[in-house]
């Protein structure tokens, strides 16, 4: 319940006036919110009400009677929040539209908390039929995973920053849960053949990110940079997207790899790794090369 307390006590940032689309709006009004309990995780509905996904502690959901309506204002000022990051900086409600339309625009969004950004959060989110909450909650879909600060709009560097760590700390558990779910035969025939390639593309893909960080402004617009700055920008982001490239076609290699071994569980983890690799060669392609390209050739919208 920490992420639900700090949200409550923190001063978020006033989200700029912006237009929702029609399948903005709906995913805002079908916007549910995941925090942790001890035993389970509780599920705030778009009406205030919560859902559990398991058994809790009643002294924990008698605190959450009475503060989930103190803290409903603020609740609101977080969905409002969510959607525009989502919007700004984010690939992730377009990539997955289909997904998100097919089950009524519900949206499941879980917060956790970033190591040495205590007003950042890590956002994984989730869609699945209203029908099947809470009694089949493991049955969601994943769709991916986002960063968002509570006090601050901007994302410098498009979020680079996030990104750029979030693939290193994916791999590290991606190692640790494949220690967990496979002999050591499999483990080091995996390392060999996978893994070591993809520890060397994440490496240069940070160093490649620090380089960006280093050069370049924290705001990568018009107004920072003159139209050949930009053209060198846009063309080193589009190097990170084929760097993840790569990094997505090795993951699909070991994904098929233990499909033919027959690990549903390990294939399960490099799934979802390729899931947030994916994403992110979206969200540089639409949400950064896109943005570049349009302001060096003068596109307004």
């Amino acid at each position: 319940m920490e992420n639900f307390d700090k949200i409550g006590q923190t001063e978020m940032m006033k989200v700029p006036h912006f237009h929702l689309d029609e399948f903005q709006t709906r995913v805002l009004n079908n916007l549910h919110l995941e925090f942790f309990l001890k035993k389970c995780r509780f599920i705030i509905t778009p009406d205030y009400r919560y859902l559990l996904t398991g058994e809790a502690d009643e002294k924990e959901t008698g605190i959450l009677d009475y503060k989930i309506p103190e803290k409903r204002e603020a609740l609101e000022k977080l969905k409002l929040l969510l959607i525009y990051d989502l919007s700004l900086y984010s690939a992730l409600l377009e990539t997955n539209s289909y997904y998100i339309a097919s089950n009524g625009h519900l949206l499941i969004c879980r917060f956790n908390t970033v190591k040495d950004h205590p007003e950042a959060f890590e956002l994984k989110l989730y869609t699945i039929s209203r029908d099947d909450l809470p009694e089949n909650y493991k049955d969601k879909i994943y769709l991916g995973r986002d960063y968002i600060s509570i006090k601050n709009l901007r994302k410098e560097h498009f979020g680079l920053r996030y990104m750029r760590n979030s693939l290193i700390e994916q791999l590290m558990h991606l190692r640790a849960r494949m220690m967990e779910l496979l002999p050591e035969e499999t483990r080091e025939d995996l390392e060999e053949e996978f893994l070591s390639e993809v520890e060397e593309l994440i490496g240069e893909f940070a160093e490649a990110s620090n380089r960006i960080m280093e050069k370049f402004p924290v705001e990568i617009n018009t107004r920072t940079l003159e139209r050949e700055s930009l053209v060198q920008a846009n063309a080193q982001f589009r190097n990170l997207k084929h760097i993840l490239m790569e990094i997505e076609e090795s993951l699909r290699e070991m994904e098929q790899n233990l499909f033919e071994k027959d690990s549903p569980r390990a294939v399960r983890y490099v799934t979802k790794f390729k899931k947030d690799v994916v994403n992110d060669i979206n969200t540089i392609m639409f949400k950064i090369n896109g943005r570049i390209s349009d302001a060096v050739n003068g596109i307004h919208g």
